[in-house]
């Protein structure tokens, strides 16, 4: 309730005074007794976290989903030529110096990742759809 208030604020004031309202009316609970917290179980904790993230969020003007530096390391696949797998929804996987390194790193993971997935989880436009789908593909791969 307080982070929606003070969102409502953010053009009238400036970075610094953001920053110490939502510090005076968020953070500040938050960390009032925080060794209490650690009887909480795992659903009240990511409740706590959820308010936390929204208001880095709104100190950062950034949006829920990924922000634009991280979907900036991943590139769609573009062949030069025309062939059959033009149409599969598939992301460039980089290459890397560096095996320890530059394998496990985000940008090369994540294509690796994607592209590995079945065409018909990767061609989904529901995002509700695809997660459906996709824990469905994991359980069968565990199980």
């Amino acid at each position: 309730f307080q982070i929606r208030n003070i969102s409502k604020l953010r053009k009238m004031v400036t970075y610094g005074e953001l920053e110490m309202i939502v510090h005076a009316f968020v953070s500040s609970r938050l960390d009032y007794c925080n060794s209490l917290f650690t009887c909480l179980n795992k659903r009240e904790f990511a409740r706590l976290q959820v308010v936390q993230n929204s208001a880095a969020r709104l100190l950062t003007c950034t949006h829920r989903r990924a922000p634009d530096y991280i979907k900036n390391l991943i590139q769609p696949y573009v062949s030069t030529r025309s062939l059959r797998s033009s149409n599969l929804n598939l992301l460039m996987v980089p290459r890397t110096l560096f095996k320890t390194r530059g394998d496990r790193s985000f940008r090369a993971v994540a294509p690796r990742l994607w592209n590995e997935l079945p065409c018909t989880i990767r061609s989904l436009d529901c995002i509700d759809t695809f997660r459906k789908q996709l824990k469905t593909h994991f359980f069968k791969l565990a199980f």
